[in-house]
């Protein structure tokens, strides 16, 4: 079976956390600050704060604006939940807008509409779904014309770049996320970076029980350190992370070219002036359970990222969201599947999905799918 999914775990990575657990220093420490310097470089940040995870990074960044309880803040609910959760967790509230359907994500002008409409956003979340970059610098610049605030969740964009600036150093704060099937992982982890340094020291503060020095706390926070071990593994993959994203283009570039003339599914487009880095290669299909099962048989692995809209979630639902007004977040989440990009695959694994998708016999009634 060809899987989604491949992490990568070589004897660079094992080598460095058999150091680490050597040393007797697992927690936060040098090791830590190392990958945050390193990962800072890399983003063209001034800096970075490593964290647990993604989600935690995201709640510190948000937590860290100190807007008041019930602050509105703009964001996509075409996303994994945690981009939603975070603004529910600091006592704000999520404003839902729709995506683009051609990208999956949100686009400058639906946020400079969003902020005309409801002047009482105070921050805006956009997401860089798939590693697809959206159109950050003008939203950056919608938003600081506003005295609005963003956050950009980058959790799936490592290396992405828009205009040839990598994701994460463009709004005031960027979160990353190293989960295991990210484009580089950790095993659990995340890094916040951002332009704003005086938003990355507050940051720094809420994930170490906001402590400036030991046993001094000036703020209320929370444990959500890196550690050292994490921080090993990080060091090695972000060495190899400009050549997995490399050969997730390659291998993404491979799978549009063969897929493309298909009438019944749509292939991921990429921006203009942006380097996508593929953390999904996710394509649009009118019937996906049976070409889901039929590629399940054919030995492909596939999955669906994401099944259902933030906005209809149960819990969101509890508190009268509805994706009622977002049509497109609505269609995508029946339509999207991702196949198998991962660097991992040989030449051989990708003519076997090529071979797998184009042998699926739509109904007679499918064609491509129009979303929007």
């Amino acid at each position: 079976m060809i899987s989604i999914a491949k992490p990568y775990i070589g004897q660079d990575e094992q080598a460095a956390v058999a150091e680490v657990l050597a040393s007797g220093m697992l927690a936060d420490g040098p090791r830590v600050r190392e990958f945050e310097a390193a990962f800072a470089a890399y983003c063209h940040s001034p800096g970075a704060a490593a964290c647990s995870s993604g989600t935690a990074g995201l709640c510190i960044a948000v937590s860290s604006l100190g807007l008041p309880s019930g602050s509105k803040i703009l964001t996509t609910s075409f996303s994994f939940i945690a981009t939603a959760n975070c603004i529910q967790y600091a006592n704000c509230r999520p404003v839902f807008a729709d995506v683009d359907p051609d990208t999956f994500v949100l686009t400058a002008a639906t946020v400079k509409r969003a902020l005309e409409q409801d002047p009482e956003i105070r921050a805006v979340l956009p997401v860089h779904l798939y590693g697809q970059a959206c159109e950050i610098h003008e939203i950056v610049e919608i938003a600081k014309s506003r005295g609005v605030y963003v956050i950009e969740d980058c959790a799936q964009a490592h290396g992405a770049t828009e205009q040839g600036v990598p994701v994460g150093a463009i709004g005031d704060l960027g979160v990353f996320s190293f989960y295991p099937t990210k484009n580089m992982m950790t095993g659990e982890g995340g890094m916040i970076t951002g332009r704003n340094e005086a938003l990355l020291e507050r940051c720094r503060l809420f994930l170490n029980h906001g402590a400036p020095a030991r046993y001094q706390h000036t703020e209320l926070g929370f444990n959500y350190r890196m550690t050292s071990i994490a921080a090993a593994i990080g060091m090695c993959q972000l060495a190899r992370l400009p050549g997995w994203n490399t050969r997730r283009r390659a291998n993404a570039h491979a799978l549009s070219a063969a897929l493309a003339d298909l009438p019944w599914l749509a292939v991921p487009k990429e921006r203009a002036g942006c380097e996508h880095v593929f953390h999904q290669y996710v394509i649009t299909v009118q019937d996906r359970e049976r070409l889901q099962a039929h590629l399940q048989a054919a030995g492909v692995g596939t999955a669906v990222h994401y099944p259902c809209t933030i906005a209809d979630q149960p819990y969101y639902q509890s508190l009268g969201f509805s994706s009622d007004d977002l049509p497109v977040s609505q269609q995508l989440a029946g339509t999207v599947l991702s196949l198998p990009v991962h660097p991992a695959l040989t030449d051989a694994d990708i003519q076997t999905i090529i071979a797998a998708v184009r042998s699926f016999v739509p109904a007679a009634s499918e064609s491509a799918v129009t979303v929007g």
